[in-house]
């Protein structure tokens, strides 16, 4: 009876944690939908406020956020208008290029056959196709409810991080320093990241077009999702490219390489330390670390935000190493708010008492120590 009882309860515990799972799912799917909305406001709250400063729109929030989604909307509808014919063409001659592969393994001694492959899904067809359609009905109303979603934080958000922060009137300081921390660290990433992509892409595919690397615009549209990943994206953007470049000839391979390692110096020394370095303030392999971690627990979601969240990790550690040494967590301004400069950092607060315990340090009777002037 006891091995009964015992066999019950963790049956039991094997079907709730079952259902709770299956509600965790459905509940963190929503809750990426006003992830990306609210980021989506982090990033459009700067123009709408400067927009309020302008007289037509001053008292007028709600239409100078439709104006800035209409606008948004018109430029990338022109834009996919301007790139379809070429996407179009390009997409047309991938045949070629499975064919151009397939005998590239065959002269290799592979045996590879796109033919079979789609002879053997032949009977799953339909149901392949039924998939992609439900997935992309499914992604086409997820973007138009975070539009919606963002739409509203826009108009609202200030509101409702009020009526939030009043919830806990005693708490109201951790209020202001979360909502800091984790609102500019974000905006500022997703801003640099954005900027990164778009240099990335529009290099990769201009630099590979100019030294004649077939698909090169479809290769730069790649470059420019890849380079969301962090660190790992670009170089799996410039495999890419030489790889489709070595199969017209080692030469422009060589070509397609040179362009992926200036892009990839483009990334990791001039448009990376602004990003990475002046925003998120991460090591390069504490970075490295959060985003093995994350694509390891999330997939490509995890990924993409692992660098951000250890970011904040970052801050929040920074504040709790500051109330340990006994001093306030929360460094104010003047005028008691929390700055985006006075949030603390886990390595600065560490290297800033490593150089006051330097200086406070005395020298040895009879020990000379060379300073910037001379010999002290």
């Amino acid at each position: 009876m006891k091995a009964l009882v015992w066999l019950a309860i963790i049956l039991a515990l094997i079907w709730i944690f079952d259902g709770a799972s299956f509600i965790l799912v459905h509940v963190f799917n929503v809750l990426l939908l006003f992830i990306f909305a609210g980021i989506i406001a982090l990033i459009l709250t700067p123009f709408i406020d400067w927009m309020e400063r302008v007289r037509p729109f001053r008292g007028h929030r709600s239409f100078a956020v439709l104006l800035i989604y209409v606008v948004g909307v018109a430029i990338i509808a022109g834009a996919i208008l301007l790139i379809l014919p070429t996407v179009i063409a390009q997409v047309k001659g991938l045949p070629a290029l499975a064919q151009t592969i397939e005998n590239q393994l065959h002269r290799h001694g592979i045996s590879f056959s796109l033919a079979s492959l789609i002879k053997a899904v032949n009977g799953q067809q339909l149901g392949v196709a039924l998939g992609v359609a439900a997935a992309f009905v499914s992604g086409l109303v997820s973007v138009v409810l975070i539009l919606v979603i963002s739409i509203y934080l826009l108009i609202e958000g200030r509101a409702v991080v009020a009526t939030a922060r009043n919830v806990f009137p005693s708490r109201q300081r951790e209020f202001d320093f979360t909502a800091l921390a984790v609102g500019s660290t974000v905006a500022a990433y997703v801003r640099g990241q954005v900027l990164m992509s778009l240099v990335i892409g529009v290099y990769t595919g201009v630099g590979l077009t100019l030294v004649g690397v077939k698909y090169a615009f479809l290769l730069g549209i790649a470059a420019f999702f890849l380079e969301f990943i962090p660190i790992v994206g670009a170089v799996v953007a410039m495999a890419l490219a030489v790889a489709v470049a070595l199969l017209q000839g080692p030469i422009i391979a060589l070509f397609a390489l040179g362009i992926g390692l200036v892009g990839h110096a483009i990334d990791a020394y001039l448009l990376g330390p602004r990003v990475y370095g002046r925003v998120t303030r991460l090591h390069a392999l504490v970075a490295m670390a959060a985003l093995l971690v994350g694509a390891e627990l999330a997939g490509i979601l995890g990924a993409l935000f692992a660098v951000p969240i250890a970011a904040v990790a970052n801050i929040f550690l920074g504040a709790m190493y500051r109330a340990r040494r006994g001093d306030t967590a929360m460094t104010t301004a003047p005028d008691d708010s929390v700055t985006v400069e006075s949030l603390p950092r886990l390595g600065e607060e560490v290297s800033a008492v490593e150089e006051e315990g330097v200086r406070k340090e005395p020298v040895p009777q009879g020990v000379q120590a060379t300073g910037r002037n001379g010999t002290v």
